[in-house]
């Protein structure tokens, strides 16, 4: 198999180490003609306040963004949101992606539209830890219906329905704590768990 990722590797122009490394994916993408999958950092890395993202609670990089349909937070709609600048692009993207596939109907339908959060410097539910909310890099949508502890089939993001929603945002290298770990179906992280 490594014979067979040199021989790739070096028909790509990169160093020929038999690995498939984040160099070799890039190539690979920019071969096909496709967008890579963004690799964010583990979240125990972005804990360690050593991650691209910085420190936690420094809302000096969060940067506000203007969702392209309604979003409602407890009833109210949601004129911006705020996310980490660096993952600020994706999220529009994904939002705007979720429309075309959906439409404001499907929306509705699916309760897409219900937003829970997104920056809160707070510790994650257990209290033991900071949450990727405190860094900015972790969104909530849907939370009546995907409570932390609703497992599947009881959670309704984990219904076949949603499984665009998921593929879209993970497009994006989000991660999904209901697809990953079955709870808090609600939220998705722009790092990796660890």
């Amino acid at each position: 198999m490594k014979t067979m990722i040199r021989r790739i590797q070096q028909k790509l122009g990169v160093a020929a180490d038999g690995v498939v490394g984040p160099e070799t994916l890039q190539a690979i993408s920019r071969e096909l003609g496709i967008s890579p999958v963004p690799q964010w950092p583990a979240q125990s890395e972005v804990r360690s306040g050593r991650s691209i993202f910085g420190a936690a609670g420094c809302e000096e990089s969060l940067q506000g963004i203007i969702p392209p349909y309604p979003l409602f937070y407890e009833g109210k709609q949601v004129r911006s949101i705020r996310v980490h600048r660096l993952i600020a692009s994706h999220v529009m993207a994904a939002l705007r992606e979720v429309l075309e596939h959906y439409g404001e109907s499907g929306i509705r339908r699916l309760g897409l539209d219900q937003y829970g959060g997104s920056y809160n410097c707070r510790p994650t539910a257990t209290g033991k830890l900071l949450s990727m909310h405190a860094w900015g890099i972790a969104l909530d949508f849907a939370p009546a219906a995907n409570a932390y502890s609703v497992k599947s089939p009881r959670a309704s993001l984990s219904h076949p329905d949603c499984a665009a929603w998921w593929q879209i945002w993970e497009s994006h290298g989000a991660v999904s704590l209901g697809r990953e770990r079955n709870y808090d179906w609600m939220h998705l992280q722009f790092a990796t768990l660890s």
